[in-house]
């Protein structure tokens, strides 16, 4: 399975998960729910193709600026988004949905995650242990306090899939641990069991993970994931505009 493959069935499963989202209750609860699972996907195949991105590209640090350029340009249609239908009166929300500042797009979580791994390599590489773990401990913690989606967990996924490169076993170990911890929190954080307990379903992002080639699939369509991001958000605010109540 080349990473052509992955990001496209990560594509695809958040596009279903976001999907079902906008529609809410106009979707009948089982089905819903399936979409829901489906989408938890999504996020660990992004962590790994971001980790496995770092192992291909050229410049490291163009590709950290390509990654803030993205959250920066996606973060209104995400904040549209998410205010078009789950919007709480706590949430500090401008220009009519536009500007939500207690939540931030997932671009930002994965570009700390990238950063957190590129200080990581320059500590390890100087034997500094110490400040190397806790680069990846600081990226976690921003992620956290900016309050982007997936937040500490995304960057941990980030790490694992970066750290335990063609290690099936501890891959697989590490994410488990991941997913069930993320499932804890948002259960302490007052998410309801059923909601929590779809996020279980992220693990099945070690499927395509194990199943990955090394190889990186048709290419020349980069910008297009870059772009799919912040236009599946703007015309799915617009569909949950027209059909939620």
């Amino acid at each position: 399975m080349s990473a052509f493959a992955v990001k496209i069935l990560a594509t695809a499963a958040m596009l279903i998960d976001h999907t079902a989202a906008a529609l809410g209750g106009e979707l009948p609860m089982p089905l819903y729910t399936l979409c829901r699972t489906v989408g938890r996907i999504a996020m660990p195949l992004f962590c790994f193709l971001i980790a496995e991105g770092l192992f291909h590209t050229k410049n490291a640090r163009r590709y950290l600026l390509r990654l803030l350029l993205f959250s920066l340009v996606s973060e209104a249609p995400f904040d549209l988004f998410r205010t078009s239908f789950s919007r709480t009166p706590d949430e500090l929300v401008f220009f009519g949905g536009f500007v939500n500042l207690t939540y931030q797009n997932v671009g930002f979580t994965l570009t700390l995650g990238l950063l957190g791994i590129l200080l990581f390599d320059v500590f390890a590489a100087q034997g500094r242990r110490g400040f190397a773990l806790a680069s990846i401990l600081a990226a976690g913690a921003g992620a956290a306090l900016l309050r982007a989606d997936y937040g500490f967990f995304g960057v941990f996924f980030i790490f694992v899939f970066y750290f335990f490169r063609n290690q099936n076993r501890q891959t697989a170990f590490a994410l488990a641990v991941g997913v069930l911890m993320l499932a804890a929190s948002q259960m302490l954080g007052g998410v309801l069991w059923r909601e929590a307990a779809t996020t279980l379903a992220a693990f099945a992002a070690f499927i395509p993970v194990w199943l990955y080639s090394g190889e990186k699939g048709r290419g020349g369509l980069r910008t297009l994931f870059y772009v799919f991001y912040p236009a599946h958000l703007l015309i799915l605010a617009g569909v949950a505009t027209l059909v939620r109540p």
